[in-house]
């Protein structure tokens, strides 16, 4: 077969694809805009959502999407009075194999795009005869537990055992930015020269309009944790509020148990409280009037393998201010798009976020380089011409093995 103009059927599995499974996962967001712009394009494309409960109900999901939401054992919850982790283990390993299986029956892919994160497809790299897989590796899940502190759990330990083994599986692996690149590199043993740097493709919105406004609004996209630099935007927002009464933030995102709202309404200074707003887990409509609204994009991630929120808000003609670590120094030019500032170091975040605030062609000047930034790099256009080139090149490799 000529893959070089041919169109393909592509199928992708995964965890978690937007609009089905729960909101804030950037890879399911991935696979979302990966899908339509490849039926857009013109192939024919299967995504097969392995998860433990979806969103919305089959009905209301877009044909060429098969949900796999399997029952989980009566062995699992009795197994949960012993362990948890027994339990979660018995849960995942449930809907990894019924993942599988569905993606099995699937009749005629060419090829297969899946993630790392939950390892999806590791049974299915195990069948005889399959179709080439291309995994796309994300943060991994010994990043996810370092950056977030947390412990090294029987669980985390069998989370990073299924990524590496699906990683060392697959016929070939990406992942969305040169960083990340070198990370994973290293942390699986492998040649950089080897994986592919395909960014993620976005939307590119139209051009916003903003209305003038006395108030200077800054906004986080993204779950409220460690990892995300949550603990270093509220320990820096005091002083930056403190002699800007006409600045507010806006925190957009998960926030398990409330629990980092509760700790800003028990530590932050009176006079400023009320100047910091918590708007929880958002729909794609709400979330893009967050977007049009804000003036900056306040991002300290210690840690990202892309960082979808940075490429959202250059789209919308955002300056983003961001902490000089891996994933912001791959999409933010520093002076140019926006403000890179040392890592863990609050008061020149504070500084930063401060600077921009107080001026407006500042903010004006990087944000409109900030959306073209996105508008030439980070479009589902681009994603789609460079997904469809790499699989048209496993496909031939794979012809001649």
């Amino acid at each position: 077969m000529n893959y070089s103009s041919a169109s393909l059927h592509v199928g992708l599995l995964t965890p978690a694809y937007a609009g089905v499974t729960r909101p804030g996962s950037g890879i399911g967001v991935h696979f979302h805009h990966l899908a339509r712009g490849l039926i857009e394009a013109g192939h024919t494309v299967t995504v097969v959502v392995a998860t433990e409960q979806a969103k919305v109900l089959p009905g209301h999901i877009p044909g060429h999407v098969q949900v796999v939401t399997p029952s989980v054992p009566s062995i699992a919850w009795a197994a949960g009075r012993l362990h948890w982790q027994l339990h979660q283990w018995l849960c995942e390993r449930t809907v990894l194999l019924a993942g599988s299986r569905a993606a099995a029956r699937v009749q005629d892919v060419d090829i297969w795009e899946t993630t790392s994160t939950g390892a999806p497809a590791l049974n299915f790299l195990k069948r005889a005869g399959r179709s080439p897989v291309v995994t796309r590796v994300s943060t991994t899940a010994s990043q996810l537990r370092n950056t977030n502190q947390g412990p090294k759990t029987w669980i985390g330990r069998v989370h990073e055992q299924w990524e590496r083994r699906a990683v060392q599986a697959s016929d070939s692996i990406i992942t969305h930015s040169e960083g990340h690149r070198t990370v994973i590199a290293r942390e699986f043993g492998l040649n950089p020269a080897d994986i592919p740097v395909i960014p993620h493709g976005i939307p590119i919105p139209a051009e916003p309009t903003r209305t003038a406004s006395e108030t200077v609004t800054l906004l986080y996209v993204g779950r409220l944790e460690t990892r995300k630099g949550v603990d270093l935007l509220l320990a820096a927002l005091p002083s930056v509020l403190a002699t800007r009464p006409r600045v507010r933030a806006v925190l957009v995102g998960s926030d398990a148990n409330a629990s980092w709202e509760t700790r800003w309404r028990a530590e932050a200074p009176p006079a400023v409280r009320d100047q910091v707003v918590f708007s929880g887990v958002v729909d794609d409509d709400a979330l893009a009037a967050h977007y049009r609204n804000a003036d900056v994009l306040v991002a300290p991630s210690r840690y990202e393998s892309f960082g979808l929120m940075f490429a959202e808000g250059m789209s919308w003609g955002l300056p983003v201010v961001a902490l000089r670590a891996p994933g912001a120094i791959d999409l933010i030019q520093d002076g140019l798009t926006g403000m890179l500032t040392p890592p863990e170091d609050v008061p020149a975040l504070a500084s930063a976020i401060g600077r921009i605030a107080d001026d407006a062609a500042l903010r004006s000047r990087l944000g409109q380089a900030s959306r073209e930034h996105a508008r030439r790099c980070y479009s589902v256009e681009a994603l789609v011409e460079a997904s469809t080139n790499f699989y048209r090149n496993v496909l031939r490799r794979s012809a001649l093995a």
